[in-house]
């Protein structure tokens, strides 16, 4: 899955190829960006290398070559930026046609690839995709944005090798690549005598409407980015299990569950502040929930120390 955009300072799009073999060994893809210093014309066309920073998160996009032939785009995994920018004259070992003076490098860590590839030609089958980055693109294309317009449709901007991408822009690739998407209810089991079954259906497609409660995500993200993304029950933190995967990923709790007031409150909006929410693991959010009314924290923080004395 993708790490929440709330966690980084800004997040940056390569757009690549497999022809171009990305510069050869010890400039591999995923643990590097790199560029020339100048175009083949002269120009100082890649001076945004320079603006990312350590800590802030890579998104990539390749596009493979088989016998010669291209094939899809495909937004493949994530990184993050290890070292900012730096000026090199040492050449790559298979710089191809970008042969400069000297060289733009950006060293990279934790590359993770992703379960679910995405072919952002995919977008423009999605009328709903497709209108929400066109409204980006319209009236003006934001500056080092990875799409531009093509008629109706959008496709990957061209000649442009490091991209930023917006807020708006990340959401909708996370929900392209199903990421949002609730799983689907189990089928029930199919009538007969009762024994102990070794197969079991499910998978099958149903609708479900429920009624829910509205969140406020700036509040979410803020509590995660001030407690940095750590457990306040048992300390667990993603990151430093995980590594990228797990990069800005917590969880948010309200001391107060909001589905706990009384029935003639359900309708009425309430102001929270991030002295109301707490962060915490998935396994604590659960154990939280594990009964209703729902445990405080400092009653499950309680429990956790004792049991892990």
């Amino acid at each position: 899955m993708l790490p929440e955009f709330a966690a980084f300072r800004a997040v940056w799009v390569e757009i690549t190829s497999s022809a171009y073999s990305h510069g050869g060994p010890g400039w591999n893809f995923g643990t590097c960006l790199w560029s020339p210093s100048v175009d083949g014309g002269g120009a100082a066309r890649y001076q945004v290398m320079w603006e990312p920073e350590a800590g802030d998160l890579v998104l990539h996009f390749y596009r493979h070559t088989w016998e010669g032939r291209p094939s899809c785009t495909q937004l493949c995994g994530f990184s993050l930026v290890h070292h900012a920018c730096r000026e090199v004259t040492l050449p790559p070992p298979t710089p191809r046609r970008w042969v400069a003076p000297a060289y733009y490098r950006l060293d990279l860590t934790g590359y993770e690839p992703l379960a679910s590839r995405l072919n952002p030609e995919e977008l423009n089958k999605q009328p709903d995709y497709l209108a929400r980055v066109r409204q980006e693109l319209m009236p003006n294309r934001p500056a080092h944005y990875p799409f531009s317009s093509y008629c109706p449709l959008i496709r990957v901007t061209q000649g442009q090798y490091l991209t930023r991408c917006t807020a708006h822009l990340y959401q909708v690739l996370q929900d392209a690549l199903g990421l949002a998407h609730p799983p689907l209810e189990t089928a029930p089991a199919p009538a007969g005598p009762a024994r102990r079954p070794t197969e079991y259906q499910e998978g099958q497609r149903k609708l479900r409407e429920a009624y829910f409660f509205t969140r406020n995500p700036r509040l979410a993200a803020e509590a995660k980015r001030l407690r940095n993304y750590t457990c306040e029950v048992c300390s667990f933190n993603f990151r430093q299990h995980y590594g990228a995967l797990g990069v800005g990923f917590a969880e948010c709790h309200h001391k107060n569950p909001l589905a706990e007031r009384p029935e003639e409150l359900w309708s009425q909006a309430l102001t929270t502040s991030l002295d109301d929410v707490v962060v915490v693991c998935a396994n604590c959010h659960r154990m939280l929930h594990r009964q209703r009314p729902a445990l405080s924290v400092e009653v499950l923080r309680t429990r956790w120390e004792a049991a892990n004395q």
